[in-house]
């Protein structure tokens, strides 16, 4: 035999070897963006089924018909305007939308974080896309299908793959947003003035919602026995039932018009107008939680009603501090913007035509420029009022201060707007020591055939033989211990493609 063959143990050892440092982690499983796509869309459909069929056992009615519900429900859901027996109903519940984007951000986020790159993310986030406007489509055929049997007309396909698209991309973007916002923040500067105004911005209009949740619970008080009589034009259980459970699916509509009433903006209810200042009385429609419209105007104590947006900007104003006077109003101003932004959406998807009786709820863009003057004003006194304090004027005497809002701002409070979750926290040591151990057994075994190889080289072919029976007699587990996957980059939590 040559003084150069290989040994059979060696050949094999390198092959395993240098298969291992060739393997590279594979991409997620199809299966997962399959689930993705269709966990949301089928649980909301079997979750209609049941309820419809419920409804139609309680009523005694028959299941005719039933397919073609289900899929205007799954409409419904989507803010798809439907239209009922000739009549076109744009104003629809909110609170099975809110749901629906809650689940797909939850399931979205969950497949995000178990990605390695912003492409990865993106195959996720157009999957959900993807599940649900095929959902659409399939609703839309069945629902052709049924009119002829069903009093529900066939909605415009451009409008349903819009208000879709809307209302799935609100909960995929908030899903993979966590995801994708380190990467971003590492990849284009954004200034924190612009950072810390546009959290501002989130939290001051939930503090609108939360007025206007308040508004409504007082006027509940005030007006529940109008509230009940309205409640009891149900006349049976199945009716009272009914109109309880409507009440509550349209709750949030009440509420976020509610919000647009408190920044100045008028409310309509079918001809009924309502504002801060004055109520112009009218046909509502006969929904029991519309009972909390006052039947008179309030006069000088509706000025009341404009403290929670005076409140909420200085809150936000507060909140965008800084002793650079410039770089705060920046923040106020993002924030002033942002807040007004969320309005619009949330008033245009809360209101919406309701047929013969006309428009129900407040005007999405006079909603939007109100609250912008609210935030923008108010924020803008409290720091005119901050520059004023004795504090600010201190720090501003003193020669090594400095006055950018990024220096005064990027401390512990805002650490968290560069999203890195805990458990990959956790886990990076021990997949840093893991890949460490797997790097020092790869270059202990590397040592090991070059050691082999230099004997082959040396020893006759007595030797060679002996070799291969000390190489054979070591176990399988041996053999695994000393080999492991060669480590990959490191990857910090977040991490994107560079």
């Amino acid at each position: 035999m040559s003084p150069t063959t290989e040994s059979l143990a060696t050949r094999l050892r390198r092959g395993r070897v240098s298969a291992r440092v060739d393997a590279t982690p594979g991409r997620a499983a199809t299966w997962s963006l399959v689930k993705v796509a269709a966990a949301v869309p089928v649980v909301v459909t079997v979750v209609l089924a049941v309820l419809i069929a419920l409804t139609k056992a309680l009523a005694g009615g028959a299941f005719s018909g039933l397919a073609a519900q289900v899929g205007a429900g799954w409409l419904v859901v989507n803010q798809v305007p439907l239209t009922v027996g000739g009549v076109t109903v744009g104003v629809l519940p909110l609170l099975p939308t809110l749901l629906v984007i809650w689940a797909v951000a939850v399931l979205t986020g969950r497949a995000a974080r178990n990605v390695e790159s912003l492409h990865e993310v993106a195959s996720v986030a157009g999957a959900a896309l993807a599940g649900s406007l095929l959902w659409t489509a399939l609703a839309l055929a069945v629902v052709a299908d049924g009119s002829a049997v069903s009093s529900i007309g066939q909605a415009a396909p451009l409008p349903a793959f819009g208000y879709t698209l809307l209302v799935q991309g609100l909960g995929v973007a908030i899903g993979v947003g966590r995801r994708c916002l380190q990467p971003l923040l590492q990849v284009y500067d954004f200034p924190v003035a612009d950072r810390v105004g546009a959290r501002a911005g989130g939290l001051a209009f939930l503090g609108l919602v939360a007025g206007g949740a308040l508004l409504v619970t007082v006027g509940l008080v005030v007006k529940w026995e109008r509230v009940g009589q309205l409640i009891a034009g149900g006349h049976s259980f199945d009716g009272y039932l009914g109109l309880t459970v409507l009440s509550a699916l349209y709750l949030p509509n009440v509420v976020i018009g509610a919000a647009g009433i408190s920044v100045g903006a008028t409310a309509q209810a079918g001809t009924a107008s309502v504002d801060a200042l004055a109520v112009h009385a009218g046909a509502v429609p006969p929904l029991p939680i519309l009972g909390v419209l006052p039947e008179e105007s309030p006069g000088p104590i509706g000025l009341l009603v404009f403290v929670l947006p005076l409140v909420v900007g200085g809150l936000a104003g507060w909140y965008c501090r800084s002793v650079d006077v410039v770089q705060h109003l920046r923040a106020v101003g993002v924030a002033a913007a942002v807040c007004a932004a969320l309005m619009v959406l949330g008033a245009g998807l809360a209101g919406g035509g309701a047929g013969e009786l006309g428009r129900v709820g407040v005007s999405a863009p006079l909603a939007g420029v109100y609250c912008f003057a609210w935030v923008a004003l108010a924020g803008a006194l409290v720091a005119g009022a901050h520059q004023l304090s004795p504090s600010v004027r201190r720090l501003r005497s003193e020669p090594d201060v400095g006055f950018d809002l990024d220096e005064l701002l990027a401390d512990e409070e805002f650490a968290d707007l560069e999203i890195v979750d805990e458990d990959d926290l956790d886990q990076t040591p021990n997949r840093s020591e893991s890949r460490s151990g797997s790097s020092d057994a790869a270059d202990d075994d590397t040592a090991e055939i070059a050691a082999v190889d230099d004997d082959s080289t040396d020893d006759d072919s007595t030797d060679d033989d002996t070799e291969v029976t000390a190489e054979l007699s070591v176990t399988p587990d041996d053999t695994e211990d000393a080999v492991s996957p060669a480590p990959g980059p490191e990857r910090g939590p977040g991490d994107g493609p560079h």
